[in-house]
């Protein structure tokens, strides 16, 4: 079957009734190894699962915040196939409208991705020459339409993070970038943008960038080695650029004194499936320079360098914990 073949409606039912019990936190083990055997059945199944689990991990951790903290109690204190689990099992498929959510969501997403000029899978980076010879790099999960014609150079950024190294054009086209809270208009330059969640960060690496919100906020210029956050508040001052702002390009996350909630939400985008902090370990700090091309080392490098263990549930749910 085609990887963008249509998914059935009772295929889709039992991904997201899945995806809520493992939204709960509190699978069993024979659960865990039910949701493996249904992911394996077919790859329709898994296709689904993969839908759900790809989505932004910023909605994850906000769906996850839904679930009821009683059904979960008693989820957790109710024996394995009791009438009672089945009937806590059944509130939490109430509240299955996060999962329903999350499925709207990952159509909306996985649909822009397919749809945009170029595009990236989780944990993919890409290089790509534009038609005008400038270069870009698209980091994971991004998703950019490329719209040139006679008068302007124009990139939308759907979604994700790219790094940019515009060309002098022949025939002297403005080269704009648009987001969904900016317009970005280099000025003989490299710089990176970011599509987060309510907001848009530049960094500029070589020459200068004219930053405007397209709220109708003023325009401000962003020089070299200069950050700014554009909201619908419009453009924030700019503040120094870090170095691990562009770290992705070179395949690395670099943590300067990261809190471990901040720090495994920024790797959480390079990776399938949900990875969770605990709240006892969130505000541990950490530095250094990690390999984005292999998160199983990261994770074991954090249970050398702080008091925390990786608890993983399936490869899919990770969630360091107190050691």
């Amino acid at each position: 079957m085609m990887a963008d073949a249509p998914i059935s409606t009772v295929v889709r039912d039992q991904a997201i009734a899945w995806f809520t019990l493992a939204q709960s936190g509190c699978m069993r083990a024979d659960e865990q190894q039910q949701l493996q055997r249904w992911r394996q059945a077919d790859s329709e199944h898994e296709r689904a699962w993969q839908r759900l689990v790809g989505i932004p991990l910023g909605f994850q951790q906000r769906a996850a915040q839904l679930a009821n903290p009683a059904a979960r109690a008693a989820l957790e204190n109710a024996q394995p196939h009791s009438v009672d689990r089945r009937r806590v099992l059944k509130t939490l498929a109430g509240l299955g409208l996060l999962g329903t959510a999350a499925w709207q969501m990952s159509d909306s997403y996985w649909l822009q991705g397919q749809l945009a000029d170029l595009h990236t899978a989780t944990g993919e980076r890409v290089q790509k020459r534009l038609p005008d010879g400038s270069q870009i790099w698209l980091n994971t999960r991004s998703a950019v339409d490329v719209r040139f014609d006679a008068q302007s150079r124009l990139l939308l950024l759907r979604h994700g993070e790219v790094d940019i190294l515009t060309a002098r054009d022949a025939q002297d086209r403005p080269f704009m970038v648009l987001t969904e809270q900016a317009r970005l208009r280099p000025l003989g330059t490299r710089f990176s943008v970011r599509q987060g969640d309510g907001e848009t960060l530049l960094s500029v690496s070589q020459g200068r960038v004219a930053a405007t919100a397209r709220s109708g906020a003023g325009e401000r210029i962003v020089e070299q080695g200069w950050s700014v956050r554009i909201d619908t508040g419009g453009v924030a001052q700019p503040v120094q650029a870090s170095a691990a702002n562009n770290a992705w390009t070179d395949g690395f996350i670099i943590a300067e004194r990261m809190r471990l909630a901040d720090f495994l939400a920024e790797l959480g985008r390079y990776r399938p499936g949900i990875l969770r902090c605990d709240p006892a370990v969130a505000d541990l700090r950490l530095s250094g320079s990690f390999p984005l091309d292999d998160g199983e080392r990261i994770l074991a490098m954090l249970e050398k360098s702080l008091p925390v263990r990786v608890q993983s549930r399936t490869p899919y749910w990770v969630t360091v914990v107190p050691a």
